[in-house]
């Protein structure tokens, strides 16, 4: 397969998805992520994607041309968790992508989940990192350890993990339910009350 049929089959698959990290694509063609890093590059530049911190986006105009994506300004606090304001991790990143193009960054699953409650249906896509590996993954293929001991992070402890078998393991030694996105949002919306944009949790004195 050469560069042009693999990126044809990548806008198809895409498509299909809706979603790819990074990691995915590569494993997929077997390419480096650097490969990977160009031909999305070029996509985008053809309005043919939307890139997004770990991955791509699928086009989602119907008249062909993506949005741009919003420009970072300082009151954003690029590098910062859009919940908490600290400063956003590689290790446990999660980041969204919403219907106006623009992209944010949480600085864990717990603010990214929160992020999920405080703008709704604006979320299009999501990514976020394995606990273990650092990986990054679909939010929503992702499994979710809620309310475990292991609290790197903001509380109640929110973990994420590609492998539903090491989710398991983790959870085996260090507690909490399993789940997916919407149980963790449920969660959140159970334990906590977001108000004004602001993660109660990480406020508190």
């Amino acid at each position: 397969m050469n560069a042009s049929e693999r990126r044809k089959e990548l806008l198809k698959w895409l498509d299909r998805e809706g979603s790819l990290s990074t990691r995915e694509i590569a494993e997929h063609f077997k390419i480096t992520k650097m490969t990977v890093h160009r031909d999305l590059s070029l996509l985008e530049n053809r309005r043919a994607l939307r890139r997004i911190h770990g991955g791509a986006l699928a086009n989602p105009s119907s008249g062909g041309a993506a949005k741009p994506a919003a420009p970072e300004s300082a009151e954003t606090g690029q590098g910062k968790c859009l919940v908490c304001f600290r400063p956003a991790t590689q290790h446990l990143i999660y980041s969204l992508a919403l219907d106006n193009g623009e992209q944010k960054q949480a600085c864990c699953a717990h603010c990214g989940v929160s992020a999920h409650i405080l703008h709704r249906d604006k979320v299009v896509m999501a990514m976020t990192a394995d606990y273990l590996t650092g990986r990054q993954h679909s939010a929503q293929n992702s499994n979710f350890l809620m309310g475990s001991v292991a609290i790197p992070c903001c509380h109640p402890s929110m973990l994420t993990f590609e492998s539903r078998e090491m989710a398991e393991r983790f959870q085996a030694g260090f507690g909490g339910t399993l789940g997916n996105l919407n149980d963790a949002i449920a969660f959140l919306e159970h334990d906590l009350s977001i108000d004004h944009e602001k993660c109660p949790n990480c406020f508190q004195g």
